[in-house]
């Protein structure tokens, strides 16, 4: 005879961002709670507008005053990885989901027009999970 499993959804919505402007500074959002989950997923909605596209900079935090920055790395010809601080960027009008495994207490996303921001607008959702 077969178990049925019964599951409990542990899956929280955060508003990050309201749709509006952008700017061609990066502007950061207010700082959410994410303790006790490991996943995060951005629905980012992004118009690109008259601008070449938008970029992002996802940050942690345990305590609120230090901001620590989403890396990405690269191996060199030694076999060394260069980490650089990892900047995403959108170049066309879209709805897309960004997925980043976390371990922090705190986020948020800065986020900034890349050339013009006129008729541009960006909103996030995020959706936070412990799976």
């Amino acid at each position: 005879m077969a178990k049925t499993l019964v599951s409990q959804s542990n899956i929280r919505t955060l508003i990050v961002r309201e749709a509006s402007e952008l700017t061609t500074d990066y502007f950061p959002s207010n700082s959410l709670t994410i303790q006790g989950a490991n996943q995060l997923q951005l629905l980012v909605s992004f118009t690109k507008g008259d601008s070449d596209g938008c970029r992002l900079k996802i940050e942690f935090s345990e305590d609120e005053l230090t901001w620590y920055q989403e890396s990405s790395y690269t191996l060199s010809e030694e076999i060394y990885a260069i980490h650089k601080p990892a900047y995403r960027m959108i170049q066309e009008s879209c709805n897309m989901v960004i997925s980043v495994p976390i371990s922090a207490t705190f986020f948020r996303v800065s986020s900034k027009a890349i050339t013009s921001f006129t008729d541009t607008s960006l909103s996030i959702i995020a959706t936070i999970a412990n799976i």
